[in-house]
């Protein structure tokens, strides 16, 4: 008979839900040398003026979950490497990975 031990440990790993496990593009994304720190990777970005509401993974400053929505400041583009494009802040303080964005 297992233990409860072996049937709770397996019960979380299955539990942790999907939206906070790093898509395939977001881990492609972070094995890239950007040259620069970056704050966070933006999945499904929606482009609205110069922000972006987008899925958050790897936020650096620890303040939003993986899966999260979240808006960001307003962004100007840097680069693209491997169909992914680094985005900076206006202030220059913060940069951003938009691994996918939505056509809206």
């Amino acid at each position: 008979m297992p233990s409860l031990l072996s049937k709770r440990s397996a019960f979380a790993v299955d539990a942790i839900p999907v939206a906070q496990r790093a898509p395939s593009e977001v881990i492609r994304a972070q094995s890239i040398d950007w040259n620069v720190p970056v704050d966070a990777f933006l999945v499904d970005a929606a482009r609205a003026g110069r922000r972006y509401a987008a899925l958050v993974y790897g936020d650096r400053s620890g303040m939003n979950q993986d899966g999260m929505t979240i808006a960001t400041p307003p962004l100007e583009y840097v680069e693209a490497k491997s169909g992914f494009k680094l985005m900076r802040s206006v202030s220059g303080e913060d940069y951003y990975v938009i691994t996918s964005e939505l056509n809206i």
